[in-house]
């Protein structure tokens, strides 16, 4: 589920939320006030490190410290 940011329309507290796409911005209630928020975007924390991570396998060429079996 993709974390996304809402701004509320009352009292305008910007805030993250994991909402799937299918559910409306109206369903979702500003947790400082409960009124109604509307959908800013997508989070950039959400979206920050989805690719490719840093020691979490992926290509290990060069510089390794595995000999040769022929010498």
């Amino acid at each position: 589920m993709p974390l996304y940011e809402y701004k509320c329309r009352a009292c305008s507290r910007v805030f993250e939320a994991y909402t799937r796409q299918s559910e409306e911005a109206d369903k979702t209630a500003c947790p400082a006030c409960g009124a109604a928020a509307e959908k800013i975007g997508i989070s950039l924390f959400a979206t920050v490190g989805s690719g490719n991570r840093s020691g979490s396998g992926g290509s290990t060429c060069g510089g390794g410290s595995r000999r040769s079996p022929f010498g």
